[in-house]
């Protein structure tokens, strides 16, 4: 995108940056009652699709007996595959309190380097969360924020006072993790089995099972695979990639944005710009500078909804306005890269702001102090050390007011550039 080579190309001219069911065919077996402990397993020889056998469930039990701490409160329950390491479901029902849990679906492995290890020691090592959530009617933390009705789209959440740009409102923590590899290496059987035992397993399944489907055939499509695939968001832990669900940030489909904290397996939601009370919360599903023919086609597909945001929701001259600018800024952004390579820094400050404009009426930025960054850089490249300090100035507020990452590394070149003009 042209976001990303502006910021990545041009952030870097002080040589300092500051800041997603692959299965076999399914056989027709009967799924067998669901069930939350290890006893269900065949003996000896005996192998099934749907069973795992009692040696693996053995092994299985042997993780918790390896003298290491671990953090589970059930019997892993465990599924052979097709690439021969069992794939396992991990509960942990006391993580974050009495009310949340977290259960993961992940390879089988005693090797204290690898990624479930890794998750164990973040299990272990995290602070039990503030209050238990927050369901209809209760108010632990008196927050900003009401669950109500909306016409039209079933659950939403308003805001009940202004939350000012920047403020972090709520924090979620995982409640089912997923490998990103699981479905590719397991039946589909076997992938919906392992998906509702991670939620029987949990103190609240209805915290789960409760959230938004899209599947077209609701019928066919198990419940805890249906929300998993609407409501999960692709995250990183452990150094290992996992899909994962965040009950909260869901069940409130939320001017926010979302950032997850690997060490604490939580996202916290932040306030986009400042939400006036009466205002519907909302995060975006896709990239924030895709245009109508691409975002509009890929949240039908991959969540099943049509958006109806003021914008997708607008008039069509609204909407080809919108699509404009954001064109513009994709033009842009190669041409400015091309311009500083040539040394043009005049031109490039010029179709900058024409950038910082197009990005400004778009409202597509949680924040504007990259741009104002490379403004401050561009200028400072042009030897103009007066408006370089003012742009990166203007940068700063903005990482501030935005508690953002950066502000150290501007507070710097501010007072270096300000020592130079002294000196001049």
């Amino acid at each position: 995108m042209a976001l990303s080579i502006l910021t990545t190309s041009l952030l870097l001219l002080s040589g300092t940056a500051s800041a997603n069911i692959q299965s076999q065919p399914p056989k027709q077996h009967v799924l067998p009652p669901l069930r939350s402990h290890v006893n269900d397993c065949l003996p000896g020889p005996v192998k099934h699709d749907l069973l795992p056998s009692c040696e693996t469930a053995f092994v299985s039990n042997e993780t918790l007996k390896s003298g290491q701490e671990k953090p589970w409160t059930h019997t892993p329950f465990c599924l052979d595959t097709k690439a021969g390491t069992p794939y396992c479901v991990f509960t942990a029902s006391k993580f974050q309190g009495p009310k949340r849990g977290i259960s993961i679906i992940a390879p089988l492995s005693n090797n204290a380097s690898s990624s479930l290890a890794q998750i164990e020691k973040l299990i272990l090592a995290s602070p039990k969360a503030k209050d238990d959530f927050i369901t209809v009617g209760e108010d632990l933390e008196d927050p900003p924020y009401a669950l109500r009705t909306i016409d039209g789209k079933g659950f939403g959440l308003i805001a009940t006072r202004k939350i000012p740009k920047g403020s972090i409102f709520m924090t979620d923590y995982a409640t089912l993790m997923a490998d990103k590899d699981f479905a590719a290496n397991l039946r589909m059987e076997q992938g919906r089995l392992l998906l509702s035992e991670a939620v029987v397993r949990l103190p609240y399944p209805d915290r789960v099972l409760k959230l938004a489907r899209s599947s077209t055939r609701p019928g066919d499509v198990p419940a805890a695979e249906d929300v998993m695939k609407t409501n999960s968001f692709s995250v990183e832990a452990g150094g290992h990639g996992y899909v994962a669900l965040f009950p909260d940030v869901s069940v409130r489909v939320f001017c926010a944005i979302t950032r997850f904290n690997a060490a604490a397996l939580s996202k916290t939601i932040t306030a986009f710009r400042d939400i006036l009370p009466g205002e519907e919360i909302t995060i975006s599903y896709t990239a924030f500078n895709l245009q109508s023919k691409i975002r509009l086609p890929r949240l039908k597909k991959l969540w099943g909804f049509d958006c109806s945001c003021n914008l997708c929701a607008g008039p069509p001259e609204l909407l080809a306005a919108s699509d404009a600018r954001r064109q513009k800024v994709d033009d842009l952004g190669p041409e400015i890269v091309e311009l500083v390579e040539e040394g043009k820094f005049d031109e490039a400050v010029k179709l900058n702001k024409e950038m910082i404009q197009a990005l400004t009426e778009e409202e597509i930025l949680p924040h504007m102090g990259d741009y104002y960054e490379i403004m401050g850089r561009l200028y400072q490249a042009w030897g103009k050390k007066k408006e370089a300090v003012e742009w990166f100035e203007k940068a700063l507020d903005e990482v501030e007011g935005f508690k953002a990452d950066g502000a150290d590394d501007l507070k710097r070149i501010i007072k270096a550039l300000k020592a130079e003009k002294k000196q001049a």
